[in-house]
C-alpha cells in the first residue's frame, strides 16, 4: 500500500513549524496538522540558541527572526548583590559561540509557518485534531477531525512526528506512559512592553533575584519586550496574585514605578516528566510530547528543535534509500541522554534559585561565590557544553573536561580567490561531510568511491593556502578567514573532521604524509561503514 503521504506531522508549535521546514528543505511530501485556527499571539518561550537556529538556516527564510544576543544572567541574593554571574562569552571557543538568544515567538513563529508553507510538499490543515491512529504493517492510519465542523478525514503515512506538546493526544493513543520526574513548581509569568530602559539591565540580559521571600526572573527580551517571573509562596491565590495592583509591587523593586504595559499574565505550573519511550513502530515522540523540563536553562524549546533536527535528517536518508530503517533506533538513542542531561541541570538551578528557607539561602550563597571565584561559567554550567550525544550515529572519544565544539563542530568561515566568503554549514549543507586541514596530495578518486560519496551528496572542504581540484565534483578548495580549522586539529591531534548532517562530529580522521586522498576516502568510507549501511 502506497500511503499518502510520506510524513504527517502532529502540532504545529515550535517543534511542528521545525519539523516542516526541514521536511520541507528535504522535499518530503508530509502533511502537518494543527488544532488552533489561528497561531498564538503571545510569547511563551523566549530563548533560541545557535545550534537550533543552525539547524533551520539551510532554509532560505524570507522574514528575519529579530534576537537579542544574551551577554550575561546574573543571580542575586536579597539584597541585590550578585552571588554568581554567568558570562556567556565563558562559552566561546576557537570562534565557536554557543550563543543564547532572546526572541519574540509570535515574530518566531510566524517566520517558521511563512517558510514552511512555501514547499509545494508541505499540506498544511490548521484546524484539525486528531481523533485516533493505528499502525498496520509499517503503514499509520489517521483519523483527524475539523474542529469547526466535526467532519472526519483519514490519511495514511510511513512515519508519523508527535509534536503536540504536554498534553500529546498522539502519545496517549499510542499508550505510551509520561513518568513526573517530580520537579514542579508553580510561577506567575507576566510579559510587559515598555520604552523605558531599568538600570539593572546595564550588563546583563537576565536576572535571577533569589529572594526566599520571593524568587523573581527579570529578563530584557527584544523590541522593549520584558518579562517578569514571579514564584508562588504559601499562602498565594492565583486570583490575587494575578491582580496588577498585586504584582507589580514585586516588580517595582526593579523598576522603579517607570511605565509597563502588560501583555500577558498567566500561572504556570513547570513540570519535568519524560514519556517511557519515544518511539513505537513508525510514530515518534518530539518536543513536550517526549520530554519536560523547567525553563530555568532556557532549553525546552531547543530541545524539541533538537529532537527535529536529529530525526528527520535520518528519515530523509531511509525515505531516499541511503540508510537502512535501522538508522531510526539512534533517535532516542542519542537525544534522550542529553535531555536527561539538560532537565537534570534545569531541576537544579531550579533549586538553587527557589530556596525558600533564609538558612538554604544563606548556604546556598557561600557554596556559588566560591564557585564563581574558582570556576568559569562554561564549568559551572556543564550540562550546556557538555552536549555530548548518546549511543547512536558517531564514533567520536569521549575527552575530558571536552568543550562544546568536541561535539557540534565549529561554524568556519572560507574565503574563495573570488573573495567571496561562506560558512562551513552553506558549503556542507544536509550531508555528510569531511573537512581537511591543508590536505596536499594526489587529490583523484576512484571511480568505487565515487559512487559511494555521489549517493550520500558527500562533500569535502580542504582548508589550505593552495587552490587545488580533485576529480570529485563536490570537492571545494578554500582557505580560512581565521586559523580555527588549524587550531581545532592541533587541539585534538587530527587531520580532519567527519562532520554529520546535523553538525555534530561523527570521527576524527588522521592520515600519513604520503597519504592521497582515495587512501583518506578509504577510511572514511570504512569508519561510516561500522554505523551506518552504506
Amino acid at each position: 500500500m502506497q500511503p499518502d503521504y510520506d510524513v504527517i506531522v502532529i502540532g504545529y508549535g515550535p517543534v511542528g513549524e521545525t519539523c516542516a521546514n526541514l521536511l520541507g528543505y528535504y522535499k518530503i511530501k508530509s502533511l502537518i496538522i494543527e488544532k488552533d485556527d489561528e497561531m498564538f499571539p503571545l510569547p511563551r518561550a523566549i530563548t533560541w540558541d545557535l545550534e537550533c537556529k543552525r539547524a533551520i538556516s539551510y532554509c532560505d527564510f524570507e522574514t528575519n527572526v529579530k534576537t537579542r544576543r544574551i551577554r550575561a544572567l546574573d543571580n542575586l541574593d536579597a539584597k541585590k548583590r550578585s552571588i554568581m554571574k554567568v558570562l556567556l562569552e565563558d562559552f566561546k571557543i576557537y570562534n565557536y559561540q554557543h550563543e543564547m538568544l532572546f526572541m519574540h515567538q509570535p515574530q518566531y513563529d510566524e517566520a517558521l509557518r511563512k517558510n514552511a508553507e512555501k514547499y509545494q510538499t508541505n499540506t498544511i490543515k490548521k484546524g484539525y485534531e486528531l481523533i485516533d491512529l493505528r499502525e498496520v504493517e509499517g503503514i499509520i492510519h489517521c483519523k483527524i477531525k475539523n474542529c469547526n465542523n466535526g467532519q472526519e478525514e483519514d490519511f495514511t503515512c510511513k512515519y508519523l512526528l508527535a509534536c503536540d506538546g504536554a498534553n500529546s493526544k498522539t502519545r496517549k493513543l499510542s499508550n505510551i506512559p509520561l513518568n513526573s520526574l517530580d520537579a514542579d513548581e508553580t510561577w506567575m509569568v507576566v510579559d510587559g512592553y515598555t520604552n523605558e530602559t531599568f538600570e539593572c539591565f546595564k550588563d546583563v540580559d537576565a536576572i535571577q533575584y533569589c529572594n526566599p521571600s520571593r524568587p523573581i526572573t527579570i529578563i530584557q527580551g527584544v523590541d522593549n519586550i520584558f518579562r517578569f517571573e514571579i514564584a508562588f509562596m504559601p499562602g498565594d491565590t492565583i486570583e490575587e496574585i494575578q491582580k496588577e495592583e498585586v504584582f507589580s509591587k514585586y516588580l517595582d523593586y526593579w523598576i522603579g514605578g517607570k511605565k509597563v504595559t502588560f501583555m500577558r499574565k498567566a500561572v504556570y505550573s513547570f513540570h519535568a516528566a519524560s514519556a517511557e519511550k519515544w518511539k513505537t513502530g513508525n510514530i515518534f515522540l518530539l518536543g513536550d510530547a517526549a520530554h519536560q523540563m523547567p525553563p530555568f536553562m532556557g532549553q525546552g524549546m531547543n530541545s524539541g528543535c533538537r529532537d527535529a533536527e536529529n530525526l528527520l535528517w535520518k528519515i530523509n536518508g531511509v525515505l531516499k534509500g541511503i540508510y537502512s530503517e535501522n538508522i531510526l533506533e539512534t533517535y532516542e538513542s542519542e537525544r534522550k541522554p542529553h535531555v536527561d542531561k539538560i532537565t537534570r541541570a534545569a531541576i537544579t538551578m531550579g533549586n538553587i534559585i527557589n530556596a525558600k528557607s533564609h538558612f538554604k539561602a544563606f548556604l546556598r550563597n557561600a557554596t556559588l561565590r566560591l564557585q564563581n571565584i574558582f570556576r568559569s561559567s562554561a564549568n559551572l554550567f556543564p550540562a550546556m557544553v557538555g552536549t555530548r550525544l548518546g549511543k547512536g550515529i558517531h564514533k567520536a572519544k569521549k575527552i575530558k573536561n571536552a568543550t562544546i565544539e568536541r561535539y557540534y563542530f565549529n561554524i568556519i568561515k572560507a574565503v574563495f580567490s573570488n573573495g567571496n566568503i561562506k560558512t562551513s554549514d552553506e558549503l556542507l549543507g544536509k550531508n555528510f561531510g569531511l573537512i581537511l586541514n591543508d590536505f596536499k596530495n594526489n587529490l583523484k578518486i576512484s571511480e568505487v568511491n565515487l559512487s559511494l560519496l555521489k549517493k550520500h551528496n558527500f562533500k569535502i572542504i580542504n582548508f589550505t593556502e593552495n587552490h587545488n581540484e580533485s576529480n570529485f565534483e563536490n570537492y571545494i578548495s578554500c582557505k580560512e578567514t581565521h586559523d580555527d580549522m588549524k587550531t581545532y586539529c592541533e587541539r585534538y591531534d587530527c587531520n580532519g573532521v567527519i562532520v554529520r548532517p546535523d553538525k555534530y562530529v561523527y570521527d576524527l580522521i588522521n592520515y600519513g604524509e604520503n597519504d592521497n586522498l582515495e587512501m583518506v576516502i578509504s577510511k572514511v568510507l570504512i569508519s561510516l561503514k561500522e554505523k551506518i549501511d552504506l
